[in-house]
């Protein structure tokens, strides 16, 4: 028994200054709202929420229409928009395996199209499954969005739009 609280404890000092000797990262999120009913219209006046690893860390109301936040850690983040009467989105963006020795800091940028929610659309997914995401890329050692996923959400909101 003795020895296993001996090696609870040692497991345990370990994590924590595993934890506490990672570098921190600079990954800079920058998105620029705007109405998809027109977008032509820029959208001001927007609520974001932000979760690392499930977790609520941060809340901001954003009275323009670009955001901006800086990701600190190597998690996965989400990242939800709302506006009233709007449809909310979100993005996930992971820096898990963002490597260790990397300093360079990293601007994603995204423009984020909102909508008006008209009550006979079958949007549900959107509250499952993210617009976009983005993750760091071993092969071109950069944080990217993976456009390929993002086109295919992007096709199935058109597709739930025109099925109403």
């Amino acid at each position: 028994m003795r020895i296993n609280k001996t090696l609870f404890t040692i497991t345990s000092l370990c994590l924590c200054l595993y934890g506490l000797t990672q570098k921190p990262i600079k990954v800079k999120v920058i998105i620029d709202f705007n109405s998809s009913d027109n977008f032509q219209h820029k959208l001001k006046g927007c609520s974001v929420l932000i979760f690392e690893n499930s977790k609520k860390i941060d809340s901001v109301f954003n009275k323009g229409h670009v955001f901006k936040y800086e990701l600190k850690n190597r998690s996965l983040y989400k990242i939800v928009f709302q506006k009233k009467e709007f449809v909310s989105k979100h993005i996930i963006v992971n820096t898990s395996n963002y490597p260790e020795k990397k300093i360079k800091r990293f601007k994603l940028k995204a423009d984020v199209g909102l909508f008006h929610f008209k009550g006979n659309e079958n949007i549900s997914f959107l509250e499952r499954e993210p617009v976009s995401i983005a993750y760091y890329n071993e092969i071109k050692k950069e944080i990217m969005w993976d456009f390929e996923y993002n086109r295919s959400i992007v096709e199935k909101i058109i597709h739930a739009q025109i099925k109403r």
